[in-house]
């Protein structure tokens, strides 16, 4: 693939000491792109609703200049900045060539980090896989859940019109009731999709950790923080998140190894207030962090490691089986594939879940996360 027609470069900067600065390598014809983890992307596409631009470039670079002065520890990263995408005379041409390019660095074992665009972005991360005939979950962090097909941000709408369809699980963390229309709400419960208030998440971020951690895909809009901790998104909102709230969960994308793309949207690139730039920065070296922290837990692999619980309900009628990690404390629990379907849903029998579920178990009740799955694969 010639990547570097996709991109426009940024300025390098200088590097100090042990920051990252330091570690993050800008992309030109003599680096080799298999030799990283990490890719950053810039993209300045934010035709779904026109705000106009200023300085991307300018930007961009501080929100680089930022990302560099921050200190990483106990870990060397590999970390590719690949520049700012060029975006297309159209919206399906940025659309095609970005979904091209995840397809690419996903092969290659590479993360992306993508920044900037709408939310309407995600769109190119589910195509990429659905190239590979991968079937996915997704995960977004926003404020709106996506399914309206008469909105503008309706990805998630398109997304599950696509035939043959990838999409297992779509997961909306953060979702404000007064912006979701019944008809969506209905529709995403028809679908067994998981969908979290913002009030019910708020002060409990750790409860939404398996929702992040069972998605290849995490879509961020920065819309979703609350305007006197972000005032640079397309749309300022009075509530949302406060900003470590929204780090901790990009954290989680981290250390999720099922986690392939990350998407960090609504950056409104008319007005980009400095301290907005950093957060981001911040946002970015959470995932790094977490990324660099991960641990290889797969229960249904090597079960060394890991406590098994079997919990029999209605009257030893059947059992649920749940797996702990006797190093992170995370959880997981097995539900039964239909056989017709064992090939294509092999890698979701096991799903991550909390404690909270198993309890619900030992209460002689099925958790909502284990009958959502089990639905879907009938």
């Amino acid at each position: 693939m010639e990547i570097a027609s996709y991109f426009e470069s940024l300025a390098e900067f200088e590097s100090e000491g042990t920051s990252l600065s330091s570690q993050i390598i800008m992309y030109s014809d003599s680096v080799e792109v298999k030799d990283f983890d990490l890719a950053i992307i810039y993209v300045p596409e934010n035709r779904w609703v026109d705000h106009g631009t200023s300085d991307v470039n300018e930007i961009f670079n501080q929100i680089n200049i930022s990302l560099g002065k921050l200190y990483v520890h106990d870990f060397e990263p590999k970390i590719l900045n690949l520049g700012i995408f060029k975006i297309g005379s159209k919206i399906s041409d940025t659309e095609a060539g970005l979904s091209d390019l995840i397809q690419y660095l996903v092969r290659q074992k590479i993360v992306p980090i993508i920044i900037g665009g709408g939310r309407n972005l995600t769109y190119t991360a589910y195509k990429a896989f659905e190239k590979e005939e991968q079937i996915v979950n997704l995960t977004s962090i926003d404020n709106y859940l996506n399914l309206d097909e008469d909105s503008t941000f309706n990805y998630v709408g398109r997304i599950i019109k696509e035939q043959p369809n990838y999409l297992f699980n779509y997961s909306n963390i953060g979702f404000q009731t007064y912006f979701v229309s019944p008809e969506e709400i209905e529709l995403a419960d028809e679908l067994f999709f998981d969908f979290f208030r913002l009030g019910s998440v708020r002060g409990d971020v750790q409860s939404v950790e398996p929702v992040i951690r069972s998605a290849e895909i995490i879509s961020c809009s920065l819309e979703v923080l609350k305007s006197s901790d972000f005032r640079s998104s397309m749309n300022p909102q009075p509530n949302g998140f406060y900003a470590e709230e929204v780090c901790q969960m990009i954290r989680y994308a981290g250390l999720a190894e099922k986690n392939r793309v990350v998407i960090i949207t609504d950056l409104n690139l008319s007005k980009v207030y400095q301290s907005d730039v950093t957060l981001i920065a911040e946002m970015i070296w959470c995932h790094v962090d977490g990324f660099y922290s991960r641990k290889s837990e797969i229960p249904s692999g090597n079960k060394d490691g890991f406590l098994k619980y079997r919990v029999p309900l209605r009257n030893d009628e059947f059992q649920l089986v749940f797996y702990k990690s006797v190093f992170t404390d995370r959880w997981w629990m097995e539900v039964p594939v239909p056989p017709q379907f064992a090939n294509k849903y092999r890698k979701h029998h096991l799903i991550p879940c909390g404690y909270d579920d198993y309890l619900i178990a030992t209460r002689d009740d099925l958790p909502e996360r284990w009958w959502k799955a089990y639905k879907k694969m009938l």
